[in-house]
């Protein structure tokens, strides 16, 4: 357990670290009230003032924040495993008032927090198969989902700075504005189903001027699977991704792939034969 990082006040005048018993992994008197986390794997509750306030495979507690004058303390709950990150929850405690907690967020995703002298926000990124999420919490009106972020391509990037190789995904060819642009245009009304699919577990590498990476939809690999090639020599890409239960699909069509993509997408294809 840990607390990463505090506001700038007297750390003693709000705080003081006790003892915990041997079956706590954190407990802490924060603000005048007994904060504890106990358990340990697959379950972990928290408990303010011994009530139990949540109950997660790992929970911990992260950050603390002066907001309109109350101190805040900011935590994470996980399900464990990789399925979802963390997901922040908030206990705040209010003048002559019970601690009062908001969350855990409903989300899968890395979440980045910012603190301002009046809310806190948090943040999923845009990405290209889906909308950032954003929520906002303040003293009085707690934690409301707002409208997140839409994803949107670098227009600064494309073919050239494909070159500096630095692509380690093959989701990482759809931020790349010009690239983005052809894959769309190949995708057309397949193009959510296919990002769906190439922007899960997966991986890319260069072999010479050509990219080549292939991502699974998450818990369904060697189910739902996609590849995307890119040959930089020829400011090309070509696409193939197989939906469960369905043959592949191919763009273009296979006659006009180049030989050396041709070896590529029969190497990712041969695991159904």
């Amino acid at each position: 357990m840990r607390i990463r990082k505090a506001v700038l006040f007297s750390v003693t005048a709000l705080f003081a670290a006790t003892v915990g018993a041997k079956a706590a992994d954190f407990e802490m008197l924060l603000f005048g009230h007994r904060v504890t986390v106990l358990g340990s794997d697959p379950e972990q509750s928290l408990e303010v003032d011994s009530r139990q306030v949540l109950k997660e495979a790992i929970i911990d507690i992260d950050e603390v924040h002066l907001i309109s004058g109350t101190p805040v303390v900011i935590g994470s709950a996980s399900p464990g495993g990789n399925a979802c990150e963390g997901a922040p929850f908030i206990v705040s405690f209010p003048q002559n008032a019970a601690p009062r907690i908001d969350g855990p967020l409903d989300t899968c995703f890395v979440v980045t927090t910012h603190a301002t002298p009046t809310q806190l926000s948090f943040s999923t990124a845009a990405m290209p198969n889906r909308m950032g999420e954003r929520w906002i919490w303040s003293l009085e009106g707690g934690l409301k989902r707002v409208e997140g972020q839409t994803f949107s391509a670098d227009t600064s990037k494309g073919w050239a700075q494909l070159r500096e190789k630095t692509a380690s995904h093959p989701g990482d060819l759809l931020k790349f504005g010009e690239i983005a642009e052809q894959i769309d245009a190949l995708l057309g009304a397949d193009k959510a189903s296919f990002k769906d699919i190439i922007m899960g577990v997966g991986s890319g590498e260069f072999d010479g001027d050509y990219f080549a990476g292939s991502a699974c939809t998450r818990h369904m690999c060697f189910e739902q699977e996609a590849i995307l090639i890119a040959s930089i020599t020829e400011q090309k890409v070509y696409l193939a991704w197989k939906p469960s239960g369905e043959k592949i699909i191919v763009r273009p069509v296979v006659r006009d792939w180049p030989e050396k993509a041709k070896v590529f997408l029969r190497n990712w294809a041969s695991k159904w034969k």
